[in-house]
């Protein structure tokens, strides 16, 4: 099939996945018709949202089984909006053959029992709403879970009706992966199926439309319970073309709008795509927001070696800017290990990071932890990332009642913990609420238009931002030493973060930064 032909029948598509069936397997694949519903969020609230990505799993334990679940995260979302939390992130919450992080997803329309009923999730993203923040949930549209009814339907026979919502051969083609071969053999009917990162995960043939039409149904499907939107796993790899062809092909982009389009169809949802190889190029129209991959070791970078990276300088001068988040951390070990270890440590270089991250974004994401310097497990690898989150310095760390968890806590779960840095001055929590709330008491500070006043060299960072007749300065001093910087300016200016209030003096306005110091300025005309 040419792309000019996928094109067109993506366009023309109307029809579901499952409008055609003739045998459905054991799961839900029916049609589902779009019932938008008012969330009760704002106007605008996913051009501005402050993101917290959490794994249910690792966030709180409600019923002593060592496990994270949606009645525990539930019961911390005051906290997430004291914090100034106004949107969730959240891991794969359907059931998953690997039993853990849920990427490998065997029912799309489910919810993963060790974290409770679809009841429960049902009156978490109630409560979530009642509190204004706003809740997007993984996707995982390359590839399914080998247990998924609908690949054991398609892998036992090659008359199934599912056959081509997946990828079969009769021998090993022999094509390349990443390190390894993508072609797994197929244990259910014989021959091979293509599945690129595991043989727990066949991929999804989607140039398919019908097995395209099924997943914009899932769309459907939990847009309609009130989702705010999703996160798009893997994007880079969504169709392979050939031996060598399996990253960023160009249909990638209209499988993307297809369903950008689903979600764009119910208002005021947030669309957001991970593409760690070119993200810039899903930005947009195919993926409203891309994670800026690559641009977190910049940031890393720029607050070790006290200057400004020409690369950061680079994405903060792009016009593609506010369509592409900055990211510190995540549950995947390529993007670093947690930020207390990337800094040796070292609290001044994470609350620049955090800065750099939180205010040069539209809209930031955090990974849950982050704000109280929490540490992995002992291992620098994708599980230790996922320990369960340290709420307190009790025996179960506020996580638990359980004699021990599904997972090792972070190895420095006595220490940092929200119970030791809630309400305690400096603490890098408090600092971290500092950050959150100055976005949502200044809008300018969101999702102003931005102007970058530093250059590549530089040791210190200073942006500028403007909305509605206001302004707004950051200034950020990237070294470990004291600096005085000034500012073009007239007049009065307010300090977001704290009770300062300096004045202009013939045009210029002089901040005193502390070492690694943080310092944003608005002023309301």
């Amino acid at each position: 099939m040419t792309f000019k032909t996928f094109a067109a029948s993506i366009a023309a598509l109307c029809l579901s996945a499952a409008a055609c069936a003739e045998a459905a397997p054991a799961i839900d694949v029916s049609t589902v018709a779009a019932q938008p519903k008012d969330t009760g969020l704002g106007a605008g609230w996913n051009t501005r949202a402050t993101f917290m990505e959490i794994f249910v799993r690792s966030y709180q334990d409600s019923n002593g089984d060592g496990i994270g679940d949606f009645n525990g995260l539930t019961a911390r979302l005051d906290y997430l909006k004291g914090l100034g939390v106004t949107g969730i992130w959240l891991m794969p919450i359907h059931p998953s053959a690997d039993k853990d992080h849920n990427y490998a997803v065997s029912d799309y329309r489910a919810i993963n029992p060790d974290f409770g009923t679809m009841a429960d999730f049902e009156r978490f993203l109630a409560e979530a709403h009642k509190r204004g923040i706003g809740v997007i949930i993984d996707y995982v549209i390359n590839h399914s879970a080998n247990d998924n009814p609908i690949f054991l339907d398609a892998a036992r026979s090659t008359s199934s009706h599912y056959r081509d919502w997946y990828i079969f051969a009769d021998t090993d083609p022999k094509w390349q992966g990443f390190s390894w071969g993508p072609w797994r053999q197929n244990k259910v009917g014989g021959g091979y199926f293509y599945g690129l990162f595991d043989d727990q995960m066949p991929d999804f043939n989607l140039k398919n439309p019908k097995a395209l039409a099924y997943h914009a149904d899932n769309f459907r499907f939990w847009l309609n319970k009130g989702v705010d939107g999703f996160r798009i796993d893997a994007v880079t790899m969504l169709v392979e073309n050939g031996p060598t062809a399996y990253m960023d092909q160009p249909e990638n982009l209209e499988i993307l709008k297809h369903l950008n389009a689903v979600v764009k169809s119910y208002g005021n949802r947030y669309l957001i795509c991970e593409a760690s190889e070119q993200p810039a190029l899903y930005a947009g129209e195919a993926c409203t927001n891309s994670f800026a991959f690559g641009t977190q070791k910049e940031i890393k970078d720029s607050a070790k070696s006290g200057h400004l990276s020409e690369k950061l300088a680079a994405v903060l001068s792009s016009e593609k800017r506010p369509l592409m988040p900055l990211v510190l951390q995540s549950h995947d070990s390529y993007v670093g290990d947690r930020l207390i270890h990337e800094f040796a440590g070292n609290e001044g270089a994470c609350r620049v990071a955090a800065a750099i991250s939180i205010l040069a974004s539209d809209t930031p994401f955090s990974y849950y932890g982050e704000e109280i310097g929490m540490a992995n497990n002992g291992k620098y690898d994708d599980p230790g990332l996922r320990a369960p989150m340290s709420w307190d310095a009790s025996a179960g760390h506020g996580f638990t009642t359980a004699s021990k968890p599904y997972r090792p806590y972070a190895v420095n779960a006595a220490t940092h913990t929200v119970a030791a840095q809630a309400g305690v001055k400096d603490s890098l929590l408090e600092y971290y609420r500092a950050l959150y709330l100055a976005r949502q008491n200044h809008p300018v500070l969101a999702d102003g238009q931005f102007t970058l006043l530093s250059k590549a060299g530089d040791d210190h960072l200073i942006f500028a931002r403007q909305k509605d007749g206001a302004q707004a300065r950051v200034l950020i001093n990237l070294t470990g030493a004291p600096k005085t910087l000034s500012m073009a300016g007239t007049g009065a200016w307010t300090s977001a973060l704290d009770t300062t209030q300096l004045t202009a003096r013939s045009g210029t306005v002089v901040v005193s930064l502390a070492p690694h110091g943080v310092a944003a300025y608005v002023q309301v005309k």
